[in-house]
């Protein structure tokens, strides 16, 4: 089918098949053999009732809650629900958002604003945090002209050193920043230390809970020995959670929370300067469908607290039962687990091994390392009630895919990626100056423009993702980041243009 609007409007039929072929190599979100970026808890009713509901509200727009009043008493909902989680007094404001990130550019945004304020001149506010916080931060900075300063964590516990933050942060420092859990390997960080810093210093201290913030306080109640993360701990002024990752809500629902009703004014924007309507957008989006608000909404309604703690139990059992395999397989567990668990070794090429369970249907996550701060390649399995179902299998699969890598001799590819890597890296500096940027830039445009479709070739990207990523991953873990985030941009551009 061609990329033009076609004369005659397909039918249903038409329209239908056509998207079963473009899904037909998608993976199954429902089936339990994903160790990725999905949430399932195995629960058919919810997905039903969520259909129903998205339908209900998906023309209705969340930008003129004057003409949809629904969304402000959803919203409010599912926000009081957020800050008893959280343990939030009636001070405590919050907004819904389309995703974590989206959350994070409204504390980062709010943060700034503050920090601006009370510096009472421009400079440029810097955030702090572990090398574990997630990118998303980053981006933020990118968008709105902050500096991000990333520094060790604790090599045995994979959490947050509050020294090295505490070292990192100067007069410009407008956030500090702590994960519970961080997403590379499920460890929660000390926010009751990193709060005393914040204090102190009168630094921002946003908690990232887009990953547990809807499943640690099930888990607390369970017994599991979950330190305190959240408004209880003076300090803290910002938390983000995500509905649609342990609440199990359709994608696109994340809430933030601020301590203060005037830190979330820093948050939103207003105009009344046009001719037009008056515009006050609580969010970053403008225009919102409702549908994703409301089947939040619904979802964390229909489980309510005894579906959460049922559903906290299936994760922890899954859990337990992965991490024991892991450790009787060889594999070294990284920190301590919580609803995410990784593990790395010294011997096997993990990158094949993920290779090797995708052959068996089953997707895991690769994570490259950083070999200068003594955090080496590893694997990242996010884990989900509905893998208690399946986790015995999935061990089972796991060591025969061990076996068949450990014969795997290594590849003449390989040595060269690592000589790569290592050229690369002396030339590319430590710190990145315009100049130097512009220079990259340069040359990456005049050797893209010749070798770029010989580079799509021999990584086996000219006709999109093979099923096999080993190659790919260890070129991106053997190359300078500035370097690879430049060619996977490439890359990426390459990919959706072609439609591959």
């Amino acid at each position: 089918m061609s990329g033009k609007l076609p004369k005659k409007g397909l039918s249903k039929e038409e329209i239908l098949r056509k998207l079963k072929e473009y899904s037909a190599d998608d993976a199954d979100p429902h089936g339990g053999r994903l160790f990725t970026i999905a949430f399932e808890p195995g629960v058919e009713e919810l997905r039903d009732l969520a259909f129903e509901v998205y339908k209900m509200f998906a023309y209705k727009n969340m930008l003129d809650f004057t003409e949809f009043p629904s969304a402000i008493r959803m919203e409010k909902d599912i926000i009081d629900i957020a800050k008893e989680l959280t343990h939030g007094d009636e001070d405590v404001v919050g907004t819904f958002t389309f995703g974590g990130t989206e959350s994070v550019f409204l504390a980062v945004k709010a943060a700034r604003d503050r920090f601006l304020i009370n510096k009472g001149q421009i400079t440029i506010p810097e955030i702090v945090m572990p090398i574990t916080a997630h990118p998303c931060y980053e981006k933020a900075a990118e968008y709105m002209g902050l500096k991000v300063k990333r520094v060790r964590v604790d090599e045995k516990t994979l959490t947050a050193d509050p020294n090295a933050i505490n070292e990192a942060i100067t007069e410009n420092t407008a956030m500090i920043v702590g994960s519970t859990p961080n997403w590379p390997f499920g460890t929660v960080d000390s926010i009751k230390d990193l709060a005393e810093i914040a204090v102190d210093k009168n630094i921002w201290l946003h908690v990232d809970a887009c990953v547990g913030g809807f499943v640690l306080p099930f888990m607390k109640r369970l017994g599991e020995p979950i330190p305190d993360f959240d408004f209880r701990i003076e300090g803290v002024t910002s938390i983000s959670l995500d509905p649609h990752k342990y609440a199990y809500a359709p994608v696109g629902a994340s809430v933030v929370l601020f301590r203060k009703k005037f830190y979330k004014m820093f948050s939103q924007y207003a105009n009344i300067r046009w001719p037009g309507y008056p515009i006050v957008n609580p969010a970053v989006l403008s225009s919102r469908s409702e549908a994703l608000l409301a089947t939040a909404w619904a979802v964390l309604h229909f489980l309510g607290e005894e579906g959460y703690l049922e559903l906290a139990k299936r994760l922890m059992s899954a859990r337990d039962k992965i991490v024991k395999g892991l450790k009787e397989l060889g594999y070294k567990i990284m920190g301590s687990p919580t609803v995410i668990a990784a593990f790395t070794s010294e011997e096997l090429n993990l990158f094949r091994l993920s290779d090797e369970m995708a052959k068996r249907g089953w997707l895991f996550l690769p994570q490259k390392g950083i070999s200068n701060m003594n955090i080496p390649p590893s694997v990242h399995l996010t884990i989900n009630p509905i893998h208690d179902r399946v986790a015995d299998l999935m061990l089972k699969d796991l060591k025969e895919a061990t076996e068949v890598v450990k014969k795997i001799p290594p590849s003449e590819a390989e040595g060269l990626l690592d000589m790569f890597g290592t050229i690369f890296s002396f030339l590319v500096p430590e710190e990145m100056d315009l100049a130097t940027l512009k220079e990259i830039f340069s040359r990456l445009e005049q050797a893209v423009a010749v070798y770029g479709e010989r580079i799509l070739k021999t990584l086996g990207l000219e006709k999109g993702f093979p099923k096999e990523m080993a190659l790919i991953y260890e070129l991106l873990a053997a190359l300078p980041p500035q370097i690879a985030e430049l060619l996977t941009n490439y890359i990426v551009i390459e990919m959706f243009s072609r439609g591959l």
